[in-house]
């Protein structure tokens, strides 16, 4: 089962690799609009659940059956259910970093935010108990960071090579608006991660390694980032403790 975590500052490449590794691996891909759509199905009711099982699932009808199969396990079990999934929680998952850019001003509004928070956590550990998932954003490595089969990956880039691949990604007229867009993004993504980890997003013991896209081809680093998934998942190497433990081997 593999399961990696991509986290990366806006313009950095964080996206396209994510979606690179999960195609050449075969992995489910799910970035905030996924999660989003997945949250928003496990809160339907099990009885819609059960009608689309009678149908090709999509990636986010199977994950939120999933999930709802879990949390019912839970329940039955006496731990109680997932109180998070609810109407509207899609628009909650949805939102990107750059919407959180300013602290809650009221009780309510920090409320929100903590259901936010308390959302992302659940749907990102029940996506990683399934596995064979490529996780972006929302925290995931720190989510996920005592987990030692989950393989986590931090992305950078220099500005002005997130300034070109923003302006021509989301089609803005200039530069001028790809920094602003990066600046706001920047400081509510440093923000959420404060608030949520007591962290920073681009705290370098949050990840395995790092990648910084102005230097390394994005084909370079799929390729490394699949390499060390396979080496925790198939060749029973272990990541634990920031340390990195080879199998005992015996001689011929």
């Amino acid at each position: 089962m593999t399961v990696i975590t991509i986290e990366g500052r806006l313009g950095a490449g964080g996206p396209d690799l994510g979606r690179m590794v999960a195609k050449e691996m075969g992995l489910d891909f799910v970035d905030r609009l996924m999660l989003a759509d997945i949250a928003k199905r496990v809160g339907a009711t099990v009885t819609a659940l059960a009608d689309q099982e009678s149908r090709v699932p999509s990636l986010a009808n199977r994950f939120a059956q999933a999930i709802q199969r879990m949390l019912h396990r839970s329940a039955v079990a006496g731990m109680g259910g997932d109180p998070y999934f609810g109407p509207g929680i899609e628009q909650l998952l949805a939102r990107p970093y750059s919407e959180m850019e300013e602290p809650p001003h009221t009780s309510a509004e920090e409320i929100d935010e903590q259901h936010f928070i308390d959302t992302a956590a659940e749907v990102i550990n029940d996506l990683a108990e399934i596995g064979n998932v490529v996780l972006l954003g929302r925290g995931g490595a720190a989510i996920l960071h005592d987990n030692p089969t989950v393989l986590r990956v931090g992305v950078v880039a220099k500005m002005e090579d997130r300034i070109t691949r923003v302006q021509q990604q989301m089609r803005l007229d200039t530069p001028e608006a790809a920094e602003s867009l990066i600046e706001r993004t920047d400081l509510a993504q440093h923000r959420y991660f404060e608030r949520a980890f007591d962290s920073s997003p681009i705290d370098p013991f949050l990840y395995h390694f790092m990648w910084n896209t102005s230097d390394v081809l994005l084909e370079y680093a799929t390729q490394v980032t699949i390499d060390a998934a396979k080496v925790m998942s198939d060749k029973g190497l272990k990541w634990a403790d920031s340390t990195f433990v080879q199998p005992e081997t015996t001689s011929e």
